[in-house]
């Protein structure tokens, strides 16, 4: 096995206000002004201080999904238009393991500087083997298998390398009843009866998400579709989605 040495990407997410992104309030009015907005800026940098383009960051907000953006020739991206309130960074790029970081976006998080360190995967894996103890949250995934097997399509890490999917989507593509198109915003769309399955990745959901905006089939070290409401663990159920499905990921334990 080849060893390589671990490097580091670092990622500083600089939280801002965006200017005259706040309206006056009007006298007669008070009540009718927008609420304010903030502009999320950023750099990606290797160890050696050098800017790193192409890196993905995607950026999730509680009530929404901001969409993938790739940093630029000088390893910068702008995210703007964002509401104050929490806010989760997630960066990778190819060679090294995704990392997420929590923001607080307003008034209380106005400049502050958001470290991400990436460490580097090696060039050359070993076999992987699934070991007969399972740690860490990989656990929960084999025993929905076991307790579940009969409702939900399971795939662990050696299944989707046999695929070898192009994005996370293309794993369900032979399941009955489900449709895959592209999206306008790249990768594909996920729909089972004409509705959108509730994503959720390590536990966290991701509402409104799309499963390619939010990992890449290189991260996933188990991943779970269920048709139905039929057989969802009672944690992960949502009664307003029950008819939609669920997709539940589980990223690789580095």
């Amino acid at each position: 096995m080849v060893r390589t040495s671990v490097a580091a990407l670092v990622l500083w997410a600089l939280v801002v206000p965006m200017g005259g992104a706040v309206a006056a309030q009007s006298a007669a009015s008070p009540s009718s002004a927008p609420p304010a907005a903030y502009r999320v800026s950023g750099v990606v940098r290797d160890s050696a201080r050098t800017p790193v383009p192409e890196a993905e960051v995607t950026v999730i907000a509680p009530a929404t999904l901001r969409r993938q953006l790739v940093t630029d020739i000088a390893g910068r991206f702008t995210l703007e238009a964002v509401p104050a309130g929490p806010l989760t960074i997630r960066a990778r790029r190819l060679g090294y393991a995704a990392t997420t970081v929590d923001v607080v976006v307003g008034p209380d998080g106005q400049g502050t500087d958001v470290e991400i360190v990436l460490r580097a995967v090696p060039a050359e894996l070993e076999e992987v083997r699934v070991h007969p103890n399972p740690v860490g949250r990989l656990r929960e995934f084999y025993d929905h298998r076991q307790q579940r097997g009969s409702f939900a399509r399971f795939l662990e890490l050696a299944d989707i390398r046999r695929i070898a999917p192009t994005s996370a989507s293309e794993l369900f593509r032979s399941v009955p009843g489900i449709t895959i198109r592209a999206a306008t915003t790249g990768g594909n769309t996920i729909r089972i009866r004409g509705c959108q399955p509730t994503v959720w990745v390590d536990g966290q959901r991701i509402p409104g998400a799309e499963l390619d905006d939010v990992v890449q089939p290189s991260d996933i070290g188990g991943i779970e579709f269920y048709p139905s409401s039929a057989g969802i663990p009672p944690q992960y159920l949502d009664p307003s989605n029950r008819l939609c499905g669920l997709i539940l990921v589980w990223t690789r334990m580095q």
